[in-house]
């Protein structure tokens, strides 16, 4: 009898690991919120459709709602939160190289970064420029944030954003607002880069 418990109990812990598996890599990237980029931008405090040189663009703050996850998501990565783009236009009339920061971080974050232009991982900076109506080709960004356990009862759990700035001249071109928390949305009225 201890025998066949023993296995069932060994089948029940295995299923749970290959369906946590399976959710992390199917599921786990839906969950994601992905945003576009596109510079030079300004300050984007609302949902913004921008024109230049190249495609149309349309940014927006981003906000993650702790309090809409579901049950499985609690139960798998409770203390996980992830963001991610694939998409940094230059709508501008130069080429541009792109330093990104994350303004005003509170808490840990971990950057995968991905694409066909070279790029320093300690300064998340693109060593070539992008030109004007192009973009990164096959990019990918994404940005797992690691939230510590007292944070998780927390209203705003992180309220900063994206910086995304000339490499060559430091000069500010987009900053999306991220804010990380409860309820309703709140974004930073601080921290932009443009008039």
């Amino acid at each position: 009898m201890n025998k066949q418990l023993a296995i069932v109990g060994f089948l029940g812990t295995m299923a749970i690991v290959l369906a946590a598996g399976s959710y992390a890599a199917v599921y786990g990237q839906a969950e994601m919120v992905h945003f576009w980029t596109a510079v030079p931008g300004g300050n984007i405090t609302t949902t913004t459709t921008l024109r230049g040189i190249g495609m149309p663009v349309t940014m927006s703050p981003v906000f993650i709602d702790l309090d809409e996850r579901g049950a499985l998501r609690d139960f798998v990565t409770p203390q996980v939160e992830a963001i991610s783009t694939h998409w940094i236009y230059n709508l501008g009339k130069t080429p541009v190289r792109i330093k990104m920061e994350l303004i005003n971080l509170t808490i840990p974050v971990r950057w995968e970064v991905q694409g066909n232009l070279g790029y320093d991982p300690e300064t998340h900076t693109f060593a070539e420029p992008i030109m004007p109506g192009g973009s990164v080709q096959n990019l990918g960004i994404d940005w797992y944030f690691f939230i510590p356990g007292y944070y998780m009862d927390e209203q705003i759990v992180y309220m900063g954003g994206l910086l995304l700035s000339n490499a060559d001249t430091g000069e500010g071109l987009t900053f999306i607002p991220i804010t990380i928390g409860r309820g309703t949305p709140v974004y930073s009225s601080g921290g932009g880069c443009c008039s």
